[in-house]
Formats: C-alpha cells, sequence, structure tokens
C-alpha cells in the first residue's frame, strides 16, 4: 500500500463508510468514486492500476457505442462501465477484475452488471461482445506470467496495456481504450497540435518523429489500425488521477475490420 496524506486518508474513509450501507444512491456512488483511493488498500505503484477520473470517463464514454454488449477489462471499481451503463445505456455489461477488494467495492457501485473475478488471459471463457472498454494497467507484465496462456497472442511484447487490446480483439468487434501516450501513434493531449507518428507528411508529423519502439511492434506483429478519438485532450485531467499524472491518448480499434 502507498502512503495517503491525512486528506486522502479522510476521504477514502468517507467512501469506506458508504460502502458499509447494503444499497447507495447514485449520488453516493458517486462520492464513493471521486473518495474512495486505490492506493489505499493496494500497492498500484508497482502494478500501474489507477482509476480513471470521473470527468475522463464521462468523457471517454462519448467515444463508444449505445445500447452495446459491453465488457470492462481490468474494470477497477467499475468507473469507465458506470458510465457506460448509466450515460450510454449499455445494459448487458460485463467486469472483470482481478483484484478481490476492487471487485467487492465494484459490485457495489455496478450491481446491475456481471462482475467476473479473474485474469484477463481467461478471456476464452468470456463470451463475445459488441465493445470492449478499459483502462488498463500501464507498464511492463508482471513477471512470472505464464507464456502459455500468451499463446494465441500475436503481440509478443511485454507492455501490459497493448496485451490487453489485443486480448479484446479476441472477444470483441470493437474496443475503446486509455493508453499511455508512448503506446500509441499520437500526439495530441498537452500538445500544441495533433501529430500522427505513423506519417511522413509535414501536415500530422511535422518534426520527424519516429513511432515508439513498442508501437511499431505491435502493429507490426498484430496489423491493428489505432484509430484517433473525437478530440478528447486528457491532459485536462491529468491532476484528478490519485498519485500519479499521467499524459494519455483515448484510442480505438474496429477489430472485425482489421
Amino acid at each position: 500500500m502507498s502512503k495517503l496524506t491525512k486528506a486522502q486518508i479522510k476521504k477514502h474513509n468517507i467512501a469506506v463508510e458508504l460502502l458499509k450501507k447494503d444499497s447507495l444512491t447514485f449520488e453516493e456512488k458517486l462520492i464513493v468514486f471521486e473518495k474512495w483511493n486505490e492506493s489505499a488498500t493496494s500497492l498500484n505503484s508497482e502494478a500501474g492500476a489507477f482509476f480513471t477520473p470521473f470527468d475522463l470517463a464521462r468523457d471517454f464514454s462519448l467515444n463508444i457505442y449505445d445500447n452495446a454488449k459491453t465488457i470492462d477489462l481490468c474494470a477497477g471499481i467499475g468507473m469507465l462501465a458506470f458510465v457506460a451503463y448509466h450515460y450510454r445505456d449499455c445494459k448487458d455489461i460485463t467486469c472483470v477484475e482481478l483484484n478481490p477488494i476492487y471487485y467487492e467495492v465494484g459490485k457495489k457501485l455496478l450491481p446491475e452488471a456481471n462482475w467476473i473475478i479473474g485474469s484477463i488471459f481467461d478471456y476464452q471463457s468470456f463470451g463475445h461482445f459488441d465493445q470492449c472498454i478499459s483502462n488498463p494497467p500501464f507498464g511492463k507484465i508482471k513477471p512470472g506470467i505464464d507464456e502459455s496462456v500468451r499463446s494465441d497472442l500475436k503481440y509478443k511484447g511485454c507492455e501490459f496495456d497493448l496485451i490487453t487490446v489485443e486480448i479484446a480483439s479476441k472477444i470483441a468487434d470493437y474496443g475503446c481504450f486509455i493508453l499511455p501516450q508512448g503506446s500509441t501513434p499520437f500526439r495530441y493531449s498537452g500538445q500544441p497540435y495533433f501529430m500522427d507518428l505513423r506519417q511522413t507528411n509535414k501536415g500530422y508529423n511535422p518534426h520527424g518523429q519516429s513511432l515508439p519502439a513498442k508501437v511499431q511492434k505491435f502493429i507490426n506483429e498484430t496489423g491493428f489500425n489505432y484509430q484517433f478519438n473525437i478530440g478528447i485532450d486528457t491532459s485536462v485531467y491529468r491532476d484528478s488521477w490519485k498519485g500519479v499524472s499521467p499524459i494519455c491518448e483515448i484510442v480505438d480499434f474496429e477489430f472485425n475490420k482489421e
């Protein structure tokens, strides 16, 4: 667990008290999402898992389909699923989360979802979905993962966020993800203008920057085509995360058209 400040502990305890209730109102759920701190129970600096700020999650939902059968991989306490359910009318929704504490909190906040406690590497048992949403852990895969569970994956790199994207392609027609900017070919959030590093013309890549090696590897091995979002600058919410302030991009993939 990470050491929290007194102010963070005070906020977290408010959420803990609310979660003791048998059921929560919509407004109480929003309070829990705001105040419950993932670092109070888990060492997220190692896991690379941090919860999406609510306003960013709501903007994220503009990039997903309405009324779609949806799965949220690495769901945490269900923030992305919550906005998909309440703001995009995705009533058939499944959440997959490995951390048992997050799983229990998530079930209280979005009891309407089908919650699965387990690894996303068990994807063959999940079924098929119209769309996958995810803010996966950033960074390299944990040491000790049995390579046999990745045998069906084309991507042989170790970036967990990119592995999550390919797993999504196995079970969904469409995917929308919050990824670290360095795992995408785009430079938009926090930048003065949009750049697509796959382009060589001056209009979209005026300084001739190269694709990050891990992105090029992912594209080469999977053949997936990154699509940019509707124009959401995630840096606006950089100070709204708990414990980190990442620069991310929201990216889409039409898996059934790859």
